[in-house]
């Protein structure tokens, strides 16, 4: 949130369970802590690390053992607004890539994508062909199963938008789709329950879901306003009727607008971030609690994530893996 920037660790263990957590320890990085800084994406303890407010400057970043590699250029710059990333892995091939997506912006609703691929064998990028008729969020890719995924709207050139999951596996590297789960309305309009992504109270304010990853399974969460947040998990991957929703969470005073999802335990805890802190909720209770963290009493947490530690070095040396824990910046 603010300049410069601090990045630390702790174990999600004493995130969910510890009354205060002094066990956070501070992540050196080897750029201007100056610079703006937008953690893109992640796999196998390696993020993808968007530097300035340009594409020009694309890292991949070990926290664990501090190595890096700056990706070559793509060729086109773009400012960070208009592009979007994701970042996964191709076990076939044993390679890393990474799919960088601009929106092209069109007449009736209708839009498009330019998407190009980065292979981290190859060290190289390639344009694959463009995406028609869509807008593609402008939040990462979520890798799960073999496939980056990203919520897109979709347009039939009649002012008529309507919303879905659009995969891209990185082995055969084709698109494909993932259905919504139902959308509750509630108390908006008294209607029933409908598709998801048919609602046209997809909004802040009123409804704003996202997706994400719990486990192995890909997630969504679902924010109504001022309402409930509710979590819901694809138990089978592109399954009909594997949505199935985990858990509901009360909406209490204070909580929000820019909340995100960040764990779910067995135990029904609930890990979330909440502008500048991270929060749980505990369904045996009821009850949410703030996370104190020492000696960040004062600088806020402008954004977090849960990751497992890992050998992975950006080039392709090791693959190991140490328990989860959580990143703070």
């Amino acid at each position: 949130m603010y300049l410069p920037h601090t990045l630390y660790s702790c174990p999600l263990y004493s995130a969910l369970h510890a009354k205060s957590i002094s066990c956070v320890n501070e992540i050196s990085f080897p750029w201007n802590p100056s610079n703006i800084i937008a953690g893109v994406s992640f796999c196998n303890g390696l993020f993808l690390i968007c530097i300035g407010m340009y594409n020009t400057n694309l890292f991949l970043w070990n926290p664990s053992t501090r190595k890096t590699k700056n990706l070559p250029f793509s060729g086109v710059e773009y400012s960070r607004c208009d592009v979007t990333y994701g970042f996964g892995y191709d076990e076939s091939n044993d390679d890393y890539k990474v799919v960088e997506i601009n929106g092209v912006y069109g007449i009736h609703y209708v839009y498009g994508a330019n998407i190009k691929i980065y292979s981290l064998k190859a060290n190289s990028w390639r344009r694959m062909k463009k995406y028609r008729d869509a807008l593609f969020s402008p939040d990462s890719g979520v890798f799960v199963n073999g496939s980056l995924h990203w919520a897109v709207a979709h347009s039939d050139g009649l002012c008529n938008i309507f919303w879905d999951i659009v995969s891209l596996n990185l082995e055969n590297e084709q698109f494909g789709n993932l259905s919504l789960p139902n959308y509750d309305p509630g108390k908006f309009n008294g209607s029933t329950s409908r598709p998801l992504g048919d609602s046209s109270d997809f909004e802040p304010g009123i409804l704003n879901w996202a997706l994400g990853k719990l486990g192995d399974c890909i997630s969504l969460f679902c924010d109504y306003y001022k309402v409930k947040l509710d979590v819901w998990v694809m138990k089978e991957y592109n399954a009909k009727g594997s949505w199935t929703k985990s858990i509901s969470l009360p909406y209490t005073a204070g909580i929000g607008p820019c909340i995100s999802l960040l764990c779910v335990t067995d135990n029904g805890e609930v890990l979330l971030h909440d502008g500048s802190r991270v929060m749980v909720y505990d369904a045996r209770n009821d009850e949410y609690k703030h996370v104190e963290i020492h000696d960040m009493e004062n600088k806020g947490v402008g954004a977090a994530t849960v990751y497992a530690e890992s050998l992975v070095s950006p080039d392709l040396d090791s693959t190991d893996n140490t328990p989860e824990l959580i990143w703070w910046y």
